[in-house]
């Protein structure tokens, strides 16, 4: 028989069908992610256990998906717009600090620690609780939970959690308005771009209005959150792809660099008594072109994982560019040995690219934050800079059609900036 579409509604016993088996899909990927996950080795931390944790998040997303109807779904974004509000109040008036890692404090010593009301507190508070984002024992002692903990100042969590309210949910409370004075068009410039425009300077660069911040708190707090969300994307080994991990290989293979190093002419004044442990060490100083220059490289993640899976690259010779209060946040670090080698430049790469002639230049996600116009005129800085051998390596992250929800969100954030 042969069946003949139909485009009216579907009966209500088919839609309950099709319901049923979709739930049962959904169960079978969550049971199978679930027991890979619960016969698994690896710690906490691992690449792997960070993949296996977020199929089953994705999983269980999609059975919820499939349950959930209209009216569940505006619970549900109420309720994560209240929660995301409480969290960036407790967190601007260090109520997260002010709650003991053990133990609890009441209502009324946080009004005291925050200098705030207590019945104001309760309510931001309520919010929290009842999302099991903090925990409360009777009527008035509240505990912190391992999310809350993210929220503290010494996580670096922390600080991707107030860059999403900075860069996103800031900007996309203003897109509508946004959208309706420079119409329903692509962002094309560096300003006049939706983050600018919400906070209230549009004439700004997205990198500008972190330094009208007098006491640097945003523009640390952005450098921060961007390393840590740079950590959980791994630059030379399989994994990364989104907080979890998405199994996606991001591996590029260097030793053609090394080979290039190892092959350069000794120094003049080259000693040919050295023992072999010194005379690998000769390259640094055999010649001063940079191995790679990392533009835009934040801290130095990119570099430090590339020189920990080539040790043979010169650290001396890897180049970190950035802007200026980049570096200098990097700096004030003062913690990271790894990098006590690296040249560190500051740089604005849509106007100039001073160092000429290196081995490779390494742009990793700096293309996504621009329209294309700003980035072809990116390319052809770097490019003008570039000797006949030189190889410039892009890495960004190419969206699917249709695109999986991690990279849908990155590159709706990018929006926000411009991108």
């Amino acid at each position: 028989m042969t069946a003949i579409a139909s485009n009216g509604p579907m009966s209500p016993a088919a839609a309950r069908d099709g319901m049923i088996s979709d739930v049962k899909e959904g169960l079978d990927q969550l049971d199978v992610a679930a027991k890979s996950f619960c016969t698994s080795n690896d710690d906490v931390g691992d690449v792997v256990n960070k993949a296996q944790r977020q199929q089953i998040i994705e999983a269980a997303q999609k059975v919820l998906n499939v349950v959930k109807g209209p009216d569940d779904v505006w619970v549900d974004i109420n309720m994560d717009i209240a929660r995301i509000a409480a969290c960036q109040l407790l967190y601007k008036w260090g109520a997260f600090e002010a709650i003991p890692v053990e133990g609890s404090i009441s209502y009324q010593d946080l009004a005291d620690a925050t200098e705030a009301e207590e019945a104001l507190l309760r309510r931001i508070g309520g919010v929290l609780v009842s999302q099991g984002y903090l925990k409360q024992t009777g009527t008035d002692d509240i505990h912190h939970t391992p999310k809350s903990l993210g929220y503290r100042s010494e996580n670096a969590s922390s600080h991707v959690l107030n860059m999403s309210w900075t860069n996103a949910f800031v900007p996309y409370a203003k897109m509508p308005e946004y959208f309706e004075q420079y119409g329903r068009k692509e962002p094309q410039a560096t300003t006049h771009v939706p983050v600018s425009f919400a906070h209230g300077r549009p004439d700004l660069t997205f990198y500008e209005l972190l330094g009208t911040d007098l006491d640097g708190a945003w523009a640390d707090s952005f450098v921060k959150g961007m390393a840590h969300v740079e950590s959980r994307m791994p630059v030379t080994a399989a994994g990364g792809g989104g907080p979890g991990g998405r199994g996606v290989n991001y591996y590029y293979d260097f030793s053609w660099l090394v080979s290039a190093v190892r092959a350069e002419p000794a120094p003049p004044d080259s000693d040919h008594t050295l023992g072999q442990q010194q005379q690998q060490q000769q390259p640094q100083a055999a010649s001063t072109r940079a191995v790679l220059v990392d533009v835009g490289g934040g801290l130095g993640g990119a570099i430090r994982a590339i020189h920990r899976e080539f040790p043979g690259l010169p650290i001396c010779r890897f180049v970190l560019e950035d802007r200026p209060e980049t570096l200098e946040a990097g700096g004030r670090d003062g913690s990271d040995d790894e990098l006590a080698g690296v040249q560190r430049v500051a740089v604005d790469f849509h106007r100039d690219q001073p160092v000429k002639g290196a081995y490779t230049y390494w742009m990793r996600r700096c293309f996504h934050n621009y329209s294309d116009e700003v980035s072809r005129n990116m390319l052809r800085i770097i490019v003008d800079a570039m000797a006949e051998d030189s190889r410039l390596l892009i890495q960004e992250d190419v969206l699917d059609n249709p695109p999986h929800q991690w990279a849908a969100f990155l590159d709706f954030m990018m929006l926000g900036l411009g991108g």
